[in-house]
């Protein structure tokens, strides 16, 4: 029995004694230890250069990668989509088997590999995001059917709507995962490209709810000033036929650049620096202003308003709105639960402002406004020697300020509600008079009737 015993360690030791000369001479030879995969790639006994080889030749060979959806394939290759192979670091790795541990784990590293035992690396990878998404976002676009919205529409006084149709487009995420995923398996050829039901905004079932008036207002105008006519029209229609939905936020300048109507519009008169001047869009704050007094009747969450520095015409004082585009905006938020559909009108001298909801958002309401303090304007008296002594004129019209609070009164059967929304301030204009001091002198006396001015003498 010990003799066997010997017999079997000393065939055990010689078998040991000859693998590491085969190991050895492997090593030699610079080569990667038989039983070692990257991936199911064999790299048994192949030199660095050789084993990189190989890999690069099997990427190479299922670098193409197909995307298909019914009758269409789109084809490109991964690297073209910036996913790059960690080849020179798996080559490595594989060749430092059975050589970067001590002599005795090293043998027995190798030893395992002889006896059968296999060792597989995996093979990773990198990729440029924005080149694989920006594929993606072309073939979406190829496949991308747009849904077309649920329509509301006034006619004759009465609510049309229309049913909304779905589109389609690429499910993107899972798009990216599965053709990373190829990336994970060399030998995977094409993708099935997801697809997923593109919803419309707005949808029969909730413009269906739009079914009654919240809120409207109308203001009047001189229809002989076509100029400002021209513009009152211009801006009523592009912020007319626009749909809210719920939280939502409704931005006067924002319909009115997006429409690119002020390239049509013509010199009225503006306010500038609080004096009525000609200037170009002038009457499209009189839309703001009947389009703010719709939304406070309509119960419309305003937040963003400011008022003229001159009390208009057309309005009381405290429930003007100006714009000024790009910097002073009209802005209101819809708080309720459904859409609401804000419509204008412009008729021969006058713009109605309506806004459409739904029946159980209506509300009984009452603008009020108070006018808190008036604020007197002061006379100056200046000189010139352009004017004869005697003589005098009006420079500057003046005018009273206010400063005037707007409340918004909400009520029901056993209770009223007063809400505070803003505080107007006009604020006052000196009245300024001009006296001459000049000495009388006919061969100089100025002509007064070239001076744009108005004159009067005492």
């Amino acid at each position: 029995m010990k003799r066997v015993k010997k017999i079997s360690l000393i065939i055990v030791g010689i078998f040991f004694v000859c693998n590491i000369q085969v190991v050895q001479g492997i090593e030699k030879e610079g080569r990667i230890h038989k039983n070692i995969f990257v991936e199911n790639i064999d790299l048994s006994n192949l030199t660095k250069e050789q084993a990189r080889k190989k890999i690069n030749e099997i990427l190479d060979e299922n670098n193409e990668l197909s995307l298909i959806y019914k009758d269409n394939k789109y084809t490109i290759k991964l690297n073209e989509l910036g996913i790059v192979y960690n080849v020179d670091e798996v080559v490595n790795e594989s060749y430092n088997i059975g050589r970067n541990n001590t002599i005795v784990n090293n043998l027995k590293e190798k030893f395992k590999l002889d006896m059968g035992n296999k060792k597989t690396i995996k093979l990773n990878y990198s990729y440029k995001e924005e080149e694989l998404n920006n594929y993606i976002n072309e073939i979406d676009k190829k496949l991308y059917i747009s849904p077309i919205n649920a329509t509301i529409k006034i006619e004759s006084g009465k609510i049309i709507t229309t049913k909304e149709e779905y589109g389609q487009k690429i499910d993107k995420e899972k798009l990216k995962k599965e053709i990373l995923d190829k990336a994970d398996n060399i030998y995977a050829y094409s993708v099935e490209i997801p697809i997923q039901v593109a919803e419309p905004k707005y949808k029969i079932e909730q413009l269906s709810k739009i079914d009654t008036i919240l809120g409207t207002y109308e203001t009047h105008f001189n229809p002989k000033v076509i100029n400002r006519v021209n513009n009152i029209q211009i801006a009523a229609n592009a912020t007319s036929n626009i749909l809210v939905n719920t939280e939502e936020e409704f931005s006067f300048n924002t319909f009115i650049l997006n429409s690119n109507s002020v390239k049509n519009m013509k010199e009225a008169p503006v306010i500038i620096k609080g004096k009525l001047e000609k200037g170009l869009g002038g009457g499209i704050c009189q839309v703001s202003s009947t389009m703010y007094n719709a939304a406070l009747y309509a119960g419309m969450e305003i937040t963003n308003i400011k008022n003229h520095t001159i009390p208009s015409a057309y309005i009381s004082k405290g429930r003007d709105a100006t714009i000024s585009l790009g910097n002073i905006d009209f802005r209101f938020k819809n708080k309720f639960n459904t859409p609401i559909l804000i419509y204008n009108e412009v008729f021969e001298n006058r713009i109605v402002s309506t806004i459409y909801g739904n029946k159980e958002d209506k509300k009984d309401i009452e603008i009020v406004t108070e006018v808190i303090e008036t604020l007197p304007n002061k006379v100056v008296e200046k000189r010139s020697e352009d004017f004869y002594k005697g003589e005098k004129f009006v420079e500057q019209d003046g005018r009273v300020g206010y400063k005037v609070n707007t409340f918004r009164v909400y009520k029901s059967e056993n209770n009223i509600t007063k809400e505070f929304v803003y505080e107007s301030f006009y604020p006052p204009m000196d009245k300024v008079i001009v006296y001459g001091i000049k000495s009388k002198d006919i061969k100089s006396a100025p002509k007064i009737e070239d001076k744009n001015i108005k004159t009067e003498f005492a």
